[in-house]
């Protein structure tokens, strides 16, 4: 079980920004990336009935985001979520909601001036704090893969388009010489 995971600093910036602008209300999104590496952050709104104090991630947004997550090749590897007033360390809630202990949670404070993310990891007897590396010298690389069905489009336009240029291409040959008989 990996102990430690690497996230660009551009994708923790991201989570703590939307905390920022949604603040006083929780923030919420999910994780997704490969092995032990935080590719990409997925935000979405907080459908909570009380958002100041709890999330709840919206069951259509999350089908859209997991989506995005699978074009883009990667794996949905957690959830993340703003605590405005306290620290980043999962409340009683949180644990009691926490869906599957083979997901991580990410926690933003934002009761010091600047916001602290803390990640962790439930297990079936503990809670425990999972090493975070701030990678600043690459930035994620998940530009979202073509799906089958877009590849295929875009075969069948450069096939048309080759295929068009090669029908201009020869409307536009001069014609044949004319070959005069021999004289007899």
């Amino acid at each position: 079980m990996t102990m430690a995971f690497t996230i660009p600093y551009s994708v923790a910036r991201q989570i703590a920004d939307h905390a920022l602008d949604e603040r006083p209300l929780e923030a919420c999104g999910l994780l997704a990336g490969t092995g032990d590496h935080i590719a990409a952050a997925f935000p979405m709104q907080n459908g909570a009935q009380a958002a100041e104090k709890r999330y709840k991630l919206d069951p259509n947004e999350q089908l859209q985001a997991l989506k995005a997550i699978d074009d883009a090749q990667l794996e949905f590897i957690g959830v993340y979520h703003s605590h405005p007033r306290s620290a980043p360390i999962p409340s009683t809630a949180d644990v009691n909601e926490w869906a599957d202990s083979g997901i991580l949670q990410l926690i933003v404070s934002l009761e010091r001036s600047k916001p602290q993310l803390k990640l962790w990891r439930l297990s079936e007897t503990s809670l425990s704090p999972v090493d975070m590396i701030y990678d600043t010298a690459k930035e994620p690389a998940h530009e979202p893969a073509l799906t089958r069905s877009k590849q295929a489009a875009l075969l069948v336009v450069i096939l048309a388009a080759v295929l068009i240029l090669l029908i201009i291409s020869f409307s536009l040959l001069p014609p044949p010489p004319e070959i005069a008989p021999a004289p007899r």
